[in-house]
């Protein structure tokens, strides 16, 4: 009987810690193994930016549990600090959306801090900036990431893609012409050219 006893008790910790091994792994959410991870976390990101809160805490689940797993995947902590910002935008609740734009710019900061020369956390760092609203002083640091990517832009055979590179353009002309600098049309012209017939290169004519 004693035999038996610790038999069954070895069977039950056994499927218990497979289990648990396997939830683990339910748990964190994998790359599309057929794109990169900058696509997989921008899809992610896209989905935050329909608006709906439920859906954006999925996402930003998602970009916690990739930090996680790599606390330096600095790539997946800019789009969770994004994502925290559309959260603050989409909430009702004055006091929940200060707590998570707060959030938002701690995690977008520290971000660019771990990777400055990453053009693609710079850049989601910059349009994030761009679409906080004025008031809450995120302007100049996005300037600043504009000023900093616009070369890489102008060269779309470099490190970008090109609607990376596109995408630079359009935000970096809306937010120049906004603070009265010449260069805004300029930029507007170099966003068309890049491809005329791509949502961006519409949005420029």
């Amino acid at each position: 009987m004693k035999k038996l006893f610790i038999i069954i008790s070895s069977l039950l910790f056994c499927l218990t810690v497979t289990s648990c091994s396997e939830e683990k792994v339910a748990e964190t959410p994998k790359v599309n193994a057929k794109g990169s991870k900058a696509d997989t976390y921008k899809n992610w990101h896209d989905v935050c930016l329909k608006g709906k809160v439920d859906d954006i805490d999925k996402q930003i689940a998602k970009f916690e549990a990739r930090l996680k797993e790599d606390p330096n995947d600095n790539l997946a902590k800019v789009y969770l600090g994004s994502s925290q910002a559309l959260k603050a935008k989409y909430s009702k609740w004055p006091l929940t959306k200060l707590k998570c734009l707060r959030e938002g710019e701690k995690s977008l900061d520290s971000a660019v801090e771990q990777a400055p020369d990453d053009a693609r956390v710079r850049m989601v760092r910059a349009i994030a900036g761009y679409k906080v609203p004025k008031r809450f002083e995120r302007r100049p640091t996005s300037l600043l990431d504009f000023e900093y990517l616009i070369p890489i832009a102008k060269d779309p055979k470099g490190r970008l893609k090109k609607n990376e590179c596109q995408v630079i353009l359009y935000y970096a002309h809306l937010a120049y012409g906004e603070d009265g600098r010449d260069s805004a049309e300029r930029l507007k012209k170099l966003c068309h050219n890049l491809d005329p017939n791509s949502t961006y290169g519409e949005l420029t004519k």
